[in-house]
C-alpha cells in the first residue's frame, strides 16, 4: 500500500479552539479553552490574566459572543 491510498479516509487532526460566551444571569464575560475549561473574565485590564475558573451548571445561561471578541479580550487562542 503506497503512502496516497494509505493516507486516503483520514482526516487531520481537529485543532479545538475556545469560544467565548456571556452568562446571562450574571452578564459576566465567560471563556471556554481550547483545553475544554471554563472561566470567567472579569471588568478591567488584562482580563485574561485575572481569570477564575468556572463551573457552568445545568441552570447556567451561556450565550455565544461573535469570535472576535477573543482579540478584544486579549486571548491567546
Amino acid at each position: 500500500m503506497d503512502e496516497a491510498s494509505r493516507d486516503e479516509g483520514q482526516s487531520p487532526p481537529m485543532k479545538r479552539l475556545g469560544a467565548v460566551f456571556v452568562e446571562r444571569l450574571t452578564r459576566q464575560w465567560v471563556v471556554l479553552d481550547p483545553e475544554g475549561k471554563f472561566w470567567i473574565l472579569p471588568a478591567g485590564d488584562d482580563p485574561w490574566r485575572n481569570r477564575l475558573p468556572f463551573h457552568p451548571t445545568e441552570d447556567t445561561g451561556l450565550n455565544p459572543v461573535p469570535g472576535h471578541y477573543k482579540h478584544v479580550l486579549g486571548l491567546p487562542f
